[in-house]
């Protein structure tokens, strides 16, 4: 658990409560920092972190803050179920059923589960799916009883619609209602007792849903408001997140780093930029909506180009995998095959890329400071270089054959470049001195009655 990280979490706390004038004593403070960061720097994690709890909170309301800093605190599928630190507050909340929880009846004194039910829009044995809403709401229940001694009924209610609307990628409702626009209904009808004023309900709804809409906005910032490589990064921190359960069990290999490459190019491919951001009675404005979807579509596009020259230089030595015998790890894909280009590579066919932000990409890797970064990929750069942009996608597009069995080994590389593949075979076998013979021999039978490309 980062000591830094207790630190700057117990200041962000700090600085929220007295932004709201609430006047918490500071070893409550340091108790919250505490943990919070107990939940979210475990080693089952390497995205939904302290680190980027903490980069949604600058220049953030107090409200905003509370909410960034809680509504990650559970993530049930990471961390094998609830966390320790919070599992007395979540007791009696769900119940087990299949893959899913099911929500509890609700106690008529546990006003703090009500409130979140109702802000979620959930009622007693709703199931809780993992990718709708589940860890949010758990996170929102932990929120609500461990801030209800300090903050009023309306401030609870305003740091858990915060949470809500960060429920990702989801489309409008059957009445045709964005998920704010649902949100502020069930905002309204939880806060009509709280208020004497119609105007005075009437703006804090307002109020509420504008904080809720740019705090859910830059939770989803890597999409909608970033460089391709911000988002880039960011999805690839999630993949290796998918495999960290993996990881703990010693199955982390190529193998589970392909599945879950193609997991997350397979979510990109279906993800609408529309559902991507948020947006509520003109905050953002109709111009900045635009903007955002169309930055959402370039970031996508660009992550699954990136994901393609990866997964088709992971097929190359999958095939060779399976037709040697030999386990090649996932670590010779991301640092082992060093292949200098001149030594190892055929030239590229003229008029293919020379110098592209992908291919510079996939050359040197990127670090963003205090973030985990993208390793350089120097086969996939070289594979990426010598084929080019569309030549690559169609390379994947034979993968995923080869990868759900369609398509078998030989005929995979048998499609491709002989040089390359050869330079490829030449790489395997320098790295694999048992089977080096083995290997060097491959070549010539793969392609010994073969016309290859």
């Amino acid at each position: 658990m980062p000591i830094e990280a207790i630190h700057r979490i117990t200041y962000w706390f700090d600085h929220a409560f007295r932004g709201l004038s609430v006047d918490v004593p500071p070893a409550e403070v340091r108790d919250l920092a505490r943990l919070v960061c107990q939940c979210l720097d475990g080693n089952t994690r390497t995205y939904h972190t302290s680190f980027h709890v903490l980069s949604l909170c600058d220049g953030m309301q107090p409200i905003q803050v509370l909410a960034a800093l809680f509504h990650d605190v559970v993530f049930v599928q990471l961390d094998g179920g609830f966390p320790i630190w919070v599992s007395d507050l979540l007791k009696g909340v769900t119940r087990a059923e299949s893959e899913s929880l099911r929500l509890q009846e609700v106690a008529p004194d546990d006003h703090d589960l009500a409130l979140c039910a109702d802000i979620f829009g959930f009622r007693p044995n709703d199931v809780l799916a993992p990718n709708a809403g589940m860890n949010e709401f758990l996170s929102s229940v932990v929120a609500v009883r461990l801030l209800r001694r300090h903050l009023s009924s309306a401030q609870l209610i305003a740091v858990a619609a915060c949470i809500e609307l960060t429920i990702p990628f989801r489309a409008p409702d059957a009445q045709g209602n964005t998920p704010a626009q649902a949100l502020a209904q069930r905002v309204q009808a939880r806060c009509a007792s709280l208020f004497d004023a119609e105007p005075q309900r009437a703006a804090f709804i307002k109020t509420t849903l504008t904080e809720a809409v740019i705090f859910a906005n830059r939770d989803v910032m890597g999409f909608i408001d970033a460089s391709p490589e911000h988002c880039l990064s960011n999805s690839m921190l999630l993949v290796e997140e998918s495999m960290m359960p993996q990881a703990a069990s010693s199955a982390s290999s190529l193998l589970s780093y392909r599945r879950a490459l193609l997991g997350m190019d397979t979510f990109l491919s279906q993800l609408k930029p529309a559902y991507v951001g948020q947006s509520f009675a003109g905050c953002p404005n109709a111009r900045t909506v635009v903007q955002m979807q169309t930055t959402t579509q370039k970031n996508i596009t660009f992550v699954r180009d990136y994901l393609a020259a990866v997964l088709s230089s992971v097929a190359i030595i999958e095939a060779l995998s399976r037709i040697t015998g030999s386990d090649y790890p996932r670590t010779l894909l991301l640092s082992d095959m060093r292949c200098a280009e001149a030594d190892f590579f055929p030239v590229p066919k003229a008029g293919l890329i020379d110098s592209d932000a992908l291919l510079q990409l996939l050359k040197s890797g990127l670090v963003p400071d205090e973030n985990p970064g993208l390793n350089a990929l120097p086969l996939t750069a070289c594979v990426y270089r010598f084929m080019g942009p569309k030549a690559t996608r169609q390379t994947y597009e034979q993968a995923k054959q080869l990868f759900d069995g369609t398509l078998s080994a030989q005929a995979f590389l048998q499609q491709l470049n002989r040089d390359m593949v050869g330079a490829i075979i030449r790489l395997a076998a320098e790295l694999d001195a048992p089977q080096k013979e083995a290997i060097l021999a491959l070549e010539h039978s793969l392609y010994a009655n073969h016309h290859s490309i």
